[in-house]
């Protein structure tokens, strides 16, 4: 084989960026769902007042704390390749999509779970972790000059994944339900995506050695003497720091939430009515309210470990990870079915400000802290979802809502993923196996955090009872954003020390 023979680099860039973008808008309705439809496990039992099964409420929650562990262990795994792995979960979640639909059971049954209920929630998780962990997998192995375009790709596949859906829905001439052939053709898009990026990785990867490589950006020619490098970048250590975090806060969160619904269990409010107002109150806040302090310590745990193997971009991921969580279920929240002209509106906002953020991340990531930026931008779209203000708002009511959402979700995925694959100065580049520990952190906390603030999130949006809170969400994810701020400006502060350093250093000259 010869140099002649050797895939084109920017094939496998421009292949890779289309698999991200499908495996994205899969993750983004399908593994979400996880996460979503755990987070209800008790609310579709008849919560407050219904029968509370242990059996159904565990078997969710513990599908969405697999879903983070699977997704992080996929990432960090040094001898698994990316795409193929990616393919094989696609593979996995639709079949455990088809036996869902065929047993006629979601992902959270309101009755006992059966053995195949059990398995094909399990399934899904797993199927879900194993393609989000796998494309992650592949961004941060592949060439660092040609990472950000495909992590830039995956945000957007994420902002964009509802609108993706109802754009296979409207090509199959489908109506709002999920499944079908609108569904089984994203599926079959995204698997040939998946593979046509697998395939050109892989040719890429087996360059011969010692000689040049076509890519400009790309691996410099071995010297006389020394070992040439192929295409595949060298293997660092696998933190599986990052596996061990993320399962101690997925035990955390499990743990929380099955302490919420013991509390909801024994104290929720009898159908007779004899409980008093001020037991229900109390009920309802421990159901509600609860769930924000089990988010918010997962996502400490989450934090310290990525302070401890990427300090400042590494916390700032994460950060922006727990907070697009509850954001993310919100989704567009618009259809192509009645809605065409608007949501092409805000699928090309979406996209423009993903490419607004990758590019500030490339350039200038030390100018603003455009993640903080686009999380606050996001965060107005809980508020303006409520019913009462979508009354006032008639026929522009879900344009209100998913513009902002996308230009702010895309803004912040796109700078902070870009940023965390590998900003310019970054010595991640020279370290595959802990960019990708980095990388799978916040993907674990965006899910931790979906699963625990789902329900807090429904009531808020005025689908609950008592929705006089629609504040709640906001308000974590304004405080998320102030966090991002005072990181920002602590990165500043530290890398003006460190200037400060070698220019005195280089003014003083070696001593004597």
């Amino acid at each position: 084989m010869d140099g002649s023979t050797r895939t084109p680099p920017a094939a496998a860039t421009v292949a890779g960026a289309v698999a991200a973008v499908a495996v994205g808008a899969y993750f983004g309705t399908r593994g979400l769902a996880v996460a979503r439809q755990a987070g209800f496990a008790d609310l579709v039992q008849g919560f407050p007042t219904g029968s509370l099964r242990l059996s159904g409420t565990l078997v969710a929650l513990g599908a969405g704390a697999l879903l983070a562990v699977v997704l992080a262990a996929v990432a960090v795994a040094d001898r698994l390749p990316g795409w193929p792995v990616a393919l094989a979960g696609l593979a996995l979640d639709y079949l455990a999509g088809e036996v869902g639909l065929r047993q006629g059971a979601g992902l959270v049954p309101q009755q006992p779970p059966t053995a195949e209920g059990v398995l094909a929630v399990l399934a899904a998780a797993v199927g879900a972790g194993l393609a989000l962990g796998g494309a992650l997998s592949a961004v941060a192995r592949s060439a660092p000059a040609r990472r950000w375009p495909v992590a830039a790709a995956l945000a957007a596949g994420l902002v964009v994944g509802p609108g993706v859906e109802d754009l296979f829905r409207l090509a199959a001439r489908e109506g709002v339900a999920s499944g079908g052939r609108g569904w089984s053709a994203q599926v079959g898009v995204s698997v040939l995506a998946v593979v046509v990026a697998a395939v050109l990785s892989h040719r890429e990867s087996r360059r011969p050695v010692g000689t040049a490589s076509a890519d400009p950006a790309g691996p410099p020619t071995a010297e006389p003497g020394e070992p040439a490098e192929t295409g595949r970048r060298p293997a660092g250590r696998a933190p599986i720091g990052a596996v061990v975090a993320t399962a101690v806060a997925a035990v955390l969160t499990l743990a929380g939430l099955m302490t919420r619904w013991w509390v909801v269990d024994v104290f929720r409010l009898s159908p007779d009515g004899l409980v008093g107002p001020r037991r229900a109150r109390f009920v309802e806040s421990v159901a509600y309210f609860s769930p924000v302090a089990v988010a918010v310590v997962a996502g400490l745990v989450l934090v310290g470990y990525a302070w401890r193997i990427g300090r400042v971009v590494a916390a700032r991921w994460v950060v922006l990870g727990f907070a697009v969580g509850p954001l993310l279920l919100l989704g567009l929240r618009l259809g192509f079915v009645g809605e065409q002209s608007q949501a092409y509106l805000v699928l090309l906002a979406g996209a423009a400000a993903v490419v607004a953020g990758a590019t500030f991340a490339r350039l200038r990531p030390g100018l603003l802290p455009w993640d903080a930026v686009g999380l606050l931008l996001a965060a107005l779209a809980v508020p303006l979802a409520a019913p009462t203000v979508r009354a006032e708002l008639p026929g522009a009511a879900t344009l209100v809502v998913s513009l902002p959402s996308a230009v702010g979700l895309g803004l912040a995925l796109g700078f902070g993923l870009v940023l965390a694959a590998g900003g310019p100065g970054d010595d991640a580049d020279r370290e595959p196996g802990r960019t990708a520990g980095i990388l799978a952190l916040g993907p674990a906390a965006t899910v931790l955090s979906a699963l625990a603030l789902a329900p807090t999130l429904i009531r808020g949006l005025g689908l609950g009872p008592s929705a006089g809170v629609a504040l709640t969400v906001p308000v974590l994810v304004a405080v998320s954003a102030l966090v991002l701020v005072l990181l920002f400006g602590f990165g500043r502060a530290v890398d003006r020390i460190r200037r400060d350093l070698r220019a005195e250093a280089t003014t003083e000259g070696p001593r004597p």
